[in-house]
């Protein structure tokens, strides 16, 4: 466990100012006319006035909305999206989805920052976390909006050092027209890629909302061995309270499945050389975790095979100051790792993982003029299903966004952690179980100013913790 500063100071000139990017400079980007600013939060039913905008740039945020997005090539993935933003690099070791894609914000890797689907941490599943994100698990067919927070000065998301990745499903319509929206999609490309998705939206009586969609993808590779056959389904049911409330019911399940690209060395005899492919030697194979990535060989089973579930509840009530969210999930996914190695051996890999907790949030609580405030807490177990808290997190914040002048805001806080993971005394013989357990106190400060519509300012000072 190693706690982190981070202090930087960015002057946020030209690429980050809203109205200097050229409409057509980025794909679907639709520049910031200042007439309206896009409050992050963690409140996911929401009718801001950039939701008709395929791409909005902030200073603090970028906002993607999936339906309107467009770019040359296909959108099968949250990755495709996510190169096209601002300040994320996406590297990809093939042409085929993998378990391994890595994505950086500012350069810092999926181990510096956090990923949620609507305010639930998806990165670091389970006990065996050093696989940071798997991103074949996130399929886009019922995705409504990203935003993408680079910086680490948001309070509201936990161990968010390098920034987050906010992943927003559909959640249906409010509405007494029966008649649902709906879509589907096909698409065919190279090296035997076939895409295949559907979804629906709608809602009944004022009071039920929903949404649910399916998606098929399967496809050859460029490299050899390197195929994939990924289904998916995900379903969103809101029930809209007499309140002006919501309470919203989520699930999805994903079964994936893809090849480790194999040796095709004409140099290596026991690659079983295919000319039809490119040459691929031993160790050249691109990887970005530690797996059975470049050490694979014709002639056996060498893939990754996941399944994973997740069932998520969403309480969302306005009060006369601020709105009150709560959430509680649970995530279990089985997956197993085949490889065939060059002296004939057929190592395999079997992890069954749990993760599920609670989340509660009183956000932008406009109590004194000037400030909005926000706290809360959230703890979450992940471990297997046979020790569910192999590691307890539970962490609290308190957040204030001071409006000084229309130009100048500050926003600051601080995050309370305590981390607890089974363990073992170290030097005892034979090995001594213990429960290892940590705290930090994490502050945070961001200063804004806003010269003009086109020009921002910023300087931020944080601390954080990052878990193993």
């Amino acid at each position: 466990m190693r706690t982190i500063r981070t202090i930087c100071l960015v002057i946020a000139a030209g690429f980050l100012a809203l109205g200097s990017i050229p409409a057509r400079g980025l794909a679907g980007v639709e520049p910031d006319t200042g007439q309206s600013t896009y409050r992050l939060d963690k409140v996911i039913v929401r009718d801001h006035p950039l939701r008709e905008a395929s791409m909005v740039v902030t200073p603090e945020v970028t906002v993607i909305n999936v339906d309107q997005f467009k770019k040359p090539g296909k959108i099968d993935n949250i990755t495709d999206l996510l190169d096209e933003a601002l300040g994320v690099n996406v590297l990809r070791s093939s042409s085929t989805p993998s378990q391994s894609e890595g994505v950086y914000i500012r350069g810092m890797d999926q181990s510096r920052y956090q990923v949620f689907m609507d305010g639930r941490p998806m990165r670091l599943h389970g006990s065996h976390g050093y696989f940071k994100m798997d991103w074949t698990t996130l399929p886009i067919d019922n995705v409504d909006t990203i935003e993408v927070i680079r910086g680490s000065h948001s309070l509201l998301y936990p161990f968010s050092m390098g920034g987050a990745i906010n992943i927003i499903t559909k959640k249906g319509r409010q509405t007494d027209d029966p008649r649902p929206k709906g879509s589907v999609k096909a698409g065919l490309g190279a090296y035997g890629n076939q895409s295949y998705s559907a979804n629906i939206t709608g809602g009944a009586f004022n009071t039920i909302g929903y949404s649910f969609a399916a998606g098929h993808r399967e496809g050859d590779g460029f490299l050899r061995g390197n195929d994939y056959d990924t289904d998916n389904v995900a379903g969103r049911i809101s029930l809209y309270l007499p309140t002006n409330g919501t309470l919203t019911y989520g699930a999805e399940y994903i079964d994936t499945v893809t090849g480790y690209a194999v040796i095709n060395d004409p140099d290596d005899p026991a690659s079983n050389y295919d000319p039809d492919y490119p040459i691929v030697r031993k160790g050249e194979v691109d990887t970005f975790t530690h797996d059975y990535e470049g050490k694979c060989y014709d002639g056996g089973r060498s893939e990754w095979d996941k399944e994973y579930v997740s069932q998520s509840l969403l309480f969302e009530q306005p009060l006369s100051l601020g709105v009150v969210r709560a959430m509680a999930y649970k995530e279990i996914s089985e997956r197993t790792r085949y490889a065939h190695l060059a002296d004939g051996t057929n190592p395999s890999n079997y992890k069954k993982e749990y993760t599920g907790g609670l989340s509660l949030d009183y956000l932008d609580v406009d109590l004194i003029p000037n400030h909005s405030l926000s706290a809360g807490g959230d703890y979450r177990d992940q471990g297997t299903t046979d020790n569910k808290d192999f590691y307890s997190i539970t962490s609290l914040y308190l957040q204030d966004v001071w409006t000084l002048n229309p130009k100048l805001s500050l926003t600051f806080g601080t995050r309370w952690y305590r981390f607890e993971s089974d363990s073992f005394v170290f030097g005892s013989t034979p090995l001594e179980k213990d429960r290892r357990e940590e705290e930090a106190w994490c502050p945070k400060a961001r200063l804004d100013y806003r010269v003009d519509d086109t020009l921002a300012l910023y300087a931020a000072v944080s601390r954080e913790m990052r878990m193993p």
